[in-house]
């Protein structure tokens, strides 16, 4: 189960730009938690104009870096990966089957099985993809 939290003015990630390989994705507009361990799971990216104000999941598998002072989060993505990513209702609750689709698309490893929070490691940034 998943409890969708919207980002305010008030939180440190509010309006942190998302940076692809090739160029800026959007701004952090939503976090996706995780109802049993309160793991953020996803974030969701408001795109802008470069993709039609697209709402976009990015997992924080793909973070590879964060620039607290710029407020930025560079991510393992491109462009175009995230443009082609399977669709997902941001609106919606996220149900395993497009999460399923949506790390396989990826080639995200599925977190919930094993004992820790991110399958066996500890941390989204203990699988060693970037």
């Amino acid at each position: 189960m998943w409890t969708q939290k919207n980002v305010n003015k008030h939180n440190e990630f509010a309006r942190f730009v998302i940076r692809a390989t090739d160029g800026e994705l959007g701004t952090v507009d939503d976090f996706y938690f995780d109802d049993d361990s309160w793991a953020v799971r996803y974030l969701t990216v408001q795109t802008g104009g470069w993709l039609d104000q697209r709402r976009v999941l990015i997992s924080p598998i793909s973070i590879i870096h964060a620039d607290w002072q710029a407020k930025r989060l560079d991510v393992a993505l491109t462009k175009k990966q995230v443009e082609n990513s399977p669709d997902v209702d941001t609106h919606r609750p996220i149900s395993r089957q497009h999460e399923a689709e949506y790390l396989g698309y990826y080639g995200y490893p599925y977190y919930w099985g094993g004992v820790n929070l991110w399958g066996p490691t500890f941390y989204p940034a203990g699988w060693a993809f970037h």
